[in-house]
């Protein structure tokens, strides 16, 4: 469930968003030296918009380059958390995530979302706060239709798009503003907490 129980939490108000993930066949940033970005460790809280209830992140630096996250919704009816594990890379001025499911509420991912790879884009602002989008989907598909960035879009009610540009075009193209087009709205605004 992982990255869909996130998505759940805050994509019933964002209905611009389509809240199915968008994959890549490769790490965004893979042709560059990927190192987990100091900035992010710790605790962060948030509250999705149009939500009551708050949602925490722990980002927890790995021995191995990676980072651990552990997404948390203490309160309400929906209560649980998850655990992610991801890569961050920079391509010019923009900062990516690379995203794979470990577990939700203690159950082990499955074979296909913990090899799934959801980009995300982010940056800190000036105020501190670390702002999270999500690719949007219909972006991404008009993208793939338009040629601009190789991938599969698939037509069904559920599908799925993925891109599978090679790692050398797709680092290209999410480095220019065109890639950066692809996230619209923020899916998320978090603060750290002291």
């Amino acid at each position: 469930m992982g990255i869909v129980r996130l998505l759940g939490v805050v994509c019933a108000s964002l209905f611009a968003t389509a809240c199915l993930p968008v994959t890549t066949a490769a790490p965004v940033g893979s042709t560059t030296a990927m190192a987990p970005d100091p900035a992010l460790t710790g605790m962060w809280k948030g509250r999705p918009p149009k939500e009551s209830q708050d949602v925490y992140f722990t980002f927890l630096p790995q021995s191995d380059g990676t980072i651990t996250a552990v997404f948390t919704e203490p309160n309400g009816k929906d209560a649980g958390w998850g655990v992610y594990s991801l890569k961050t890379s920079m391509l010019g001025a923009y900062r990516y995530m690379n995203v794979h499911d470990v577990s939700a509420d203690g159950k082990a991912a499955g074979d296909s979302e913990a090899q799934s790879n959801f980009p995300v884009l982010y940056r800190i602002n000036g105020d501190g706060a670390l702002v999270i989008y999500l690719m949007d989907e219909k972006r991404a598909d008009a993208a793939i239709k338009a040629t601009k960035i190789a991938g599969t879009v698939d037509a069904s009610k559920y599908g799925d798009t993925s891109i599978t540009a090679s790692a050398s075009d797709l680092d290209a193209f999410m480095g220019s503003p065109a890639g950066r087009a692809l996230f619209n709205a923020p899916l998320l605004i978090l603060h750290k907490m002291k």
